[in-house]
């Protein structure tokens, strides 16, 4: 048996074999499955691996794709990505070189809308708290749209129709394609710049969704969101939703809307003017005709002046002899007075009451002397009488007929019962003069009384 002719392959040799087989078959292949290990290099090159429940293949997607997708890319999402399939060759591993894919399930632009809202919301971009006042009467309105598109002759008809006095600034700029987000951003910066302007509006006429996707760029949302000046979305019309109309401070369903919005109808004006004024005209006669009957009525109150002052003339005259009177009688009042002080001062009616003072403080004197040595008597009596009950209570009085009392010599307790010590018990004798210390060398039973 002969064997085939060997052909021996040095590696370099086999990948590129390998390389040339998969490009060849595999030019273009769709494949889907969900995003993992993602990883953005420093060149801008995405790097990450596709799987599904058997199996995986790893991916890149070079710099000059990956900047036309519409949405962020992150691991566990799930894609349908379009390439070549091919080999890299320094470590024999085959990949898929990617130039377009898709969110599996949801549109990129869908996805990608979602995901900078999600993003730019958790910056606090949307807050309320960030939301300016809109003027209720703007003088000069900036618009923020091309200048070319019905929206713009729309806004200017309606503001010149409701207020011919207004002023508008148009601020030309493109509302879809790749240019438009920067234009709109560099439109918005020369209203600010102006410093004529009250209130921007930013908007464009309805479209679909890729013609509307100007206005969902970051930077178009970042611009709105930081204008110094009040801003209102008009974007589209009223199902169409964006995210200048979370950034503004004012969203309006259609362009048309806007301006109905901002700028009030001067004919509803005037005539709110003619009511309130007619309103003033009532208020004002009514004060005035209640002023008239106040002054009629304090009139009637008011009598002739002569008769006050006559009236007053009388009663003064009345009041200054009731005066004089009272006058007379306080002096009258306080001269006997004086009159009866003076009679109790003289000399001889002191004597008498000094002389009579003398006897009476004598008299106390002696009766104070009696009741203090008769109550002296009477407390040295009782003190005797309680000293002898006392004496004939006390038990030393008993101890001088010679009895004594023992105690115990640790407690001082008094012993009654023998039964009580043992021998070797140390006790103390009260005797009528003096104490004993002793020890107990022995005990008798009580003897029972018969």
């Amino acid at each position: 048996m002969e064997l085939p002719e060997r052909k021996i392959y040095t590696v370099a040799e086999l990948t590129e074999r390998i390389r040339e087989l998969l490009e060849k078959h595999y030019r273009s292949v769709w494949v889907q499955g969900e995003v993992s290990n993602l990883r953005h290099a420093p060149s801008g090159h995405l790097y990450f691996t596709l799987k599904d429940d058997a199996s995986q293949i790893r991916c890149v997607m070079f710099k000059i794709q990956s900047r036309f997708l519409k949405f962020r890319l992150e691991d566990g999402l799930k894609i349908v990505a379009w390439g070549r399939l091919t080999v890299y060759s320094l470590r024999g591993e085959y990949q898929l070189i990617l130039d377009t894919m898709e969110p599996l399930g949801l549109g990129s632009l869908m996805l990608a809308f979602e995901q900078l809202k999600a993003r730019l919301e958790g910056e606090g971009l949307f807050d309320r708290s960030r939301k300016k006042a809109v003027p209720s009467f703007p003088s000069s309105v900036g618009l923020v749209t091309s200048p070319r598109g019905a929206a713009v002759l729309d806004m200017i008809r309606i503001m010149r129709r409701r207020f011919p006095g207004i002023n508008i600034l148009v601020s030309p700029t493109s509302v879809q394609g790749d240019r438009a987000p920067g234009e709109i951003v560099q439109a918005i910066e020369r209203l600010c710049a102006s410093e004529e302007v009250d209130v921007i509006v930013v908007g464009r006429g309805g479209g679909s969704v890729e013609d509307l996707w100007a206005f969902n760029d970051e930077r178009v949302v970042r611009a709105v969101a930081g204008c110094p000046l009040p801003t209102v979305s008009a974007v589209g019309h009223e199902t169409d939703v964006t995210l200048t109309d979370f950034a503004a401070d004012l969203r309006a369903s259609t362009p048309s809307a806007a301006a109905e919005l901002l700028v009030p109808d001067k004919r509803d004006l005037q005539e709110g003017v003619l009511h309130l004024a007619a309103r003033l005209k009532n208020a004002m006669r009514g004060t005035l005709s209640t002023t008239r009957e106040s002054v009629n009525q304090a009139l009637r109150r008011l009598h002739d002046p002569r008769r006050q002052i006559e009236e007053r003339r009388l009663s003064a005259d009345d009041l200054t002899m009731r005066l004089s009177r009272a006058a007379n009688r306080t002096l009258t009042a306080f001269r006997a007075e004086l009159e009866a002080v003076a009679q109790r001062l003289r000399p001889d009616h002191l004597r008498r009451i000094t002389g009579t003072a003398a006897e009476e403080c004598s008299s106390l004197r002696e009766r104070l002397v009696r009741a203090m040595q008769q109550d002296l008597k009477d407390g040295r009596n009782l003190a005797e009488a309680l000293s002898t009950r006392l004496d004939a209570l006390s038990p030393l009085a008993v101890l001088s007929r010679g009895y004594s009392i023992t105690l115990r010599a640790d407690s001082g307790a008094v012993v009654t019962d023998s039964r009580s010590m043992q021998a070797g018990d140390d006790v103390r004798v009260r005797l009528h003069r003096g104490t004993l210390s002793c020890r107990v060398t022995g005990t008798e039973e009580p003897e029972e009384l018969a």
